[in-house]
């Protein structure tokens, strides 16, 4: 081949692979423009729904009538503690003989089963409120009861002491004053209790018994309690000075004339001072302690009488 011919027909080959790729330019640095802040809006505050109230259950009737048994019930309870006649709790005292301790127990035994079945169906407030009242009183008249009881039993021992004392029986006045000391011990749980924990406003759920008549009942037991434990202190002593006297009177009668004198005068000594002390309890007795008055006046002869025959052994024998 013609070399020449050769090398022309190949320069368009050469030239189609490298002529054809021409210089590109340096490409010139684009400055990265800063990012524009953007300020983040402000959260708007989203209101919170007020809580919807929820409404009040229905009464339940079952409760209602649950509730108004107890109320009847505890009337009838009331009206036991009276004896029947009246609804005025005052009426009973110390000297309440007749009074029946466990016919107003077996009463309160039905208000409280009244009670037990309204609080398993109460379904309101209210409802529940009126059962604690309810419960209150009824815990209330339970303790008044045991108190009374307690009370009358004193007040009927007492009244033993004097007789006993008076025909010079001292063993069995002894017995007695066991028997007052015994219910002035146990009458103070009771009565502390209702000063303690119970709440005069409950008194308002029944009709049979208001907040007046129940703080006056209140203080009746409690000036009771008191005067009950007072007098049995008073015939203990006329006890141990009658107790002197008999002694007095056998020393005397054994010749022992000093000795009968001067037991004599430890007798009058204790007896004149338990006169004084009656004098003034009788002076001093609370309005709603009058049950004992009587006795207490019997007391306080007695121990005069006993203390004029004292001084005459001693004037014996001196």
């Amino acid at each position: 081949m013609d070399r020449r011919a050769f090398l022309a027909a190949l320069t368009p080959l050469v030239a189609g692979c490298f002529g054809g790729q021409r210089s590109q330019p340096t490409p010139t640095a684009t400055e990265t423009p800063e990012p524009t802040a953007t300020a983040t809006p402000e959260p708007t505050p989203t209101e919170t729904p007020e809580p919807t109230a929820t409404p009040e259950p229905e009464a339940s009737p079952e409760a209602a009538q649950h509730i108004d048994d107890a109320q009847d019930r505890l009337t009838e309870a009331i009206y036991v503690y009276t004896g029947g006649v009246t609804d005025d709790l005052l009426s009973v005292t110390a000297e309440t003989e007749e009074f029946r301790a466990r016919d107003v127990l077996l009463r309160l035994d039905r208000v409280q089963r009244a009670i037990h079945a309204a609080e398993a169906e109460a379904t309101t407030e209210d409802q529940r409120a009126a059962i604690a009242s309810l419960d209150t009183m009824q815990q209330f008249l339970t303790l008044a009861t045991d108190a009374q009881s307690w009370l009358v039993d004193g007040h009927g021992a007492l009244r033993e002491v004097y007789t006993h004392l008076d025909e010079r029986e001292l063993d069995d006045a002894a017995d007695d004053i066991e028997r007052v000391e015994t219910a002035s011990e146990e009458v103070n749980e009771p009565t502390a209790t209702i000063e303690e924990e119970m709440d005069v406003e409950s008194a308002s759920v029944t009709d049979a018994i208001d907040a007046d008549e129940y703080e006056a009942k209140v203080t009746q037991l409690t000036d009771e309690a008191s005067t009950l434990e007072n007098l049995g202190t008073d015939a203990t002593d006329i006890h141990d000075g009658v107790s002197l006297i008999e002694e007095a009177r056998e020393e005397e009668g054994e010749g022992r004339y000093d000795e009968a004198a001067d037991t004599a005068d430890r007798a009058y000594e204790l007896l004149s001072d338990v006169e004084d002390r009656l004098d003034d309890r009788l002076s001093d007795l609370p309005d709603r302690a009058e049950a004992f008055e009587d006795i207490a006046d019997d007391l306080m002869d007695l121990a005069s009488s006993r203390a004029a025959e004292a001084e005459v052994i001693y004037d014996s024998n001196s």
